[in-house]
């Protein structure tokens, strides 16, 4: 199974210039840059395939070009595929285990277009404090996304050019809203009102009926494939846990 790591995001002003490097991707985390860590990680976990890094150059894997945005690279990313399904994951991943990542697949349907790992927010709050991550409420509780995903490499190429016409609207929100549907968006704003009026299951199929192809939510407890670097803050916290020192 191939790996696809997006590894072009870049580091805000201040992470920057407290670290000199330009992308999250060349961070150092556990004395070498976080994509080199990741791709060592995924390799331990996946098992026999290429892994293919979006945007930056690690030694043993294959490069693509970083587009413009997540949307534009993953594309890139998933032209080199050529395997059935194939992992993707962030490059900036500190804590990620390749324990965790092999749980994760195992749990997946790789039938599906889309396996998404999501993790209760007090799993992470518990496994690494002070690292905040953005979270949506549902009926069967409060949840994280995870940086890893497992995709079905035919079906993602079919469903791209919808992903490619979100991404465009994503600052047009009445063309998004016609685009997603107005049930869905009602949906999750209600259920974050009243978390009990959004089961789970309901938004998987407002995903995969926005896609047109069926997509998974896998909850698991394993934080590290939930906790990026995002900011200095993070960063600084990051290496704190890592040295013990939390």
């Amino acid at each position: 199974m191939d790996r696809v790591i997006l590894a072009g995001g870049v580091c805000s002003d201040e992470l920057r210039e407290a670290t000199g490097c330009a992308l999250r991707a060349e961070l150092p985390v556990r004395g070498k840059p976080a994509a080199q860590y990741v791709a060592d990680t995924l390799r331990e976990a996946g098992g026999e395939g290429r892994t293919i890094v979006v945007g930056y150059e690690v030694a043993d894997c294959l490069t693509a070009q970083s587009g413009n945005g997540f949307v534009q690279s993953l594309g890139y990313g998933l032209e080199k595929v050529s395997s059935e399904t194939f992992l993707l994951s962030a490059a900036d991943l500190p804590f990620l285990q390749a324990s965790s990542v092999s749980g994760f697949l195992e749990d997946c349907d790789p039938k599906m277009a889309l396996n998404f790992p999501i993790i209760p927010i007090e799993a992470c709050a518990r496994a690494y404090p002070g690292m905040k991550r953005t979270s949506m409420k549902v009926r069967e509780g409060r949840f994280t996304g995870g940086n890893i995903a497992l995709a079905n490499t035919e079906l993602m190429r079919r469903i791209f050019p919808v992903l490619e016409q979100a991404y465009a609207n994503r600052k047009r929100p009445l063309k998004l809203a016609l685009q997603v549907g107005i049930g869905t968006l009602l949906k999750v704003v209600a259920g974050q009102i009243i978390p009990s009026l959004l089961p789970l299951a309901t938004l998987e199929k407002s995903v995969a009926a926005f896609l047109g192809a069926h997509v998974r939510a896998v909850i698991t407890e394993d934080a590290d494939i939930g906790s990026d670097v995002d900011n200095l803050e993070q960063y600084n916290q990051a290496l704190r846990i890592l040295s013990g020192s939390v």
